[in-house]
């Protein structure tokens, strides 16, 4: 069982608006919010956020092994997709960890699962996108979670994700960046609630960062894990702090990530080159 490091279990406003929950927050609105939504999603007190249903297993491990290694071939052929830095998730193969990559793809919650697989992380998703049809339906059983967008269903998606993290080997993925950015070889402003969860259940960040040398060509890199005690300074900080900096640490390190690629191949990432 992972240490909590010393933060209470109970979520505040801030923590919610670290995750970017409200909709206002958020410049553009992404493909699943521009698609029909038949049924909405109600998330109430007794809604399992990190579900245990018997059902979804099973057509998750059917999808997993009947479904993805299809998906993994097409994404190979159509955007020449592969993956850096494999060893590195074998590092944080017996413990939890969150994880947090840049999001410049409508599937690119999909194609990180690649060097998890076949156990790939739970991923936080806004709530609209478990809506749209037949889209919400795939995005549940891949072990999707809800991101509630009320401060009472936050407590429990919370608690159910620290649970997570706290008595599990399972991974977390969020993208801090909140709002997708189609192809954009820039990082944009993080929010901190990935780094909350990390710091409040003690547990290691997994950076990686999607690049493309051309726009069909896309590539997954993946970093070491970054513990709390690897960054400066931050065990003299309070745990408000200590996330602020993990989240610049962090930041910094999937930055040095996309030059140490895209430096050597005299890309410029200026959004405006490409």
């Amino acid at each position: 069982m992972q240490n909590d490091n010393g933060a209470g279990n109970k979520p505040d406003q801030g923590a919610k608006q670290e995750l970017g929950v409200n909709k206002g927050q958020r410049n553009r609105k992404g493909p699943a919010e521009r698609m029909w939504a038949p049924i909405k999603l109600k998330l109430g007190e007794d809604y399992n956020y990190v579900s245990k249903n018997w059902g979804l297993r099973f057509l998750y491990y059917f999808a997993m092994f009947v479904g993805m290694p299809f998906a993994y071939l097409y994404y190979r052929i159509k955007w020449k997709y592969r993956v850096f830095g494999k060893e590195n998730v074998k590092k944080i193969r017996k413990q939890s960890a969150v994880t947090v990559a840049n999001h410049i793809h409508n599937v690119d919650a999909f194609m990180l699962t690649a060097p998890f697989y076949p156990q790939t992380p739970y991923f936080v998703a806004l709530k609209h996108n478990f809506e749209a049809f037949l889209v919400g339906g795939l995005v549940r059983v891949m072990r999707g979670i809800p991101l509630p967008e009320e401060l009472s269903d936050f407590e429990r998606f919370s608690e159910q994700v620290g649970d997570v993290l706290q008595r599990t080997n399972r991974k977390i993925h969020m993208f801090p960046e909140g709002e997708i950015a189609p192809f954009s070889r820039q990082l944009r402003p993080f929010k901190n609630g990935a780094f909350h969860f990390a710091v409040k259940n003690n547990v290691p960040v997994l950076p990686m960062v999607f690049v493309f040398p051309k726009r069909r060509t896309v590539k997954l890199i993946v970093g070491e894990p970054i513990y709390l005690r690897d960054v400066p300074g931050a065990a003299e900080l309070s745990v408000p702090k200590q996330v602020v900096a993990m989240a610049g640490y962090v930041k910094a390190a999937m930055q040095k990530m996309m030059d140490d690629y895209y430096i050597p191949l005299n890309i410029d990432t200026r959004e405006d080159a490409k």
